[in-house]
């Protein structure tokens, strides 16, 4: 997912380099295009227990108030394993997370085409 958003992100910052900004139907497209990527990376149901948090690439730490996270599903569920009453359940937990971060990669690469 990470490899095929990355090249298609490629792709776009050359069109984007290419396109004639007087043009404002050429520049509205893009702007649309970046609006929906920055979209796509919301998840309706939320962060696991942080349902305000919607975010899949970026979020406040749920363990460090004073600092950021990049995927934060998978960092937390990753940060829990420790303290989990049932190893099995969250670990099960850490493969939600990268599955729901993998799909949403991939599908966000979608709005670039």
């Amino acid at each position: 997912a990470i490899h095929n958003f990355t090249r298609i992100a490629t792709d776009f910052h050359k069109r984007l380099e290419k396109i004639d900004i007087t043009d404002a139907l050429a520049v509205r497209i893009v702007n649309d295009q970046l609006m929906l990527l920055e979209r796509s990376f919301i998840h309706p149901m939320g962060l696991p227990g942080r349902p305000f948090y919607r975010h899949i690439i970026y979020a406040p730490s749920a363990h460090n108030k004073y600092a950021g996270e990049s995927f934060p599903g998978i960092y937390d569920a990753l940060f829990d394993i420790a303290n989990a009453a049932d190893e099995r359940n969250a670990w099960q937990e850490v493969k939600e997370q990268i599955a729901v971060a993998s799909f949403t990669v991939q599908a966000s690469a979608g709005t670039l085409l």
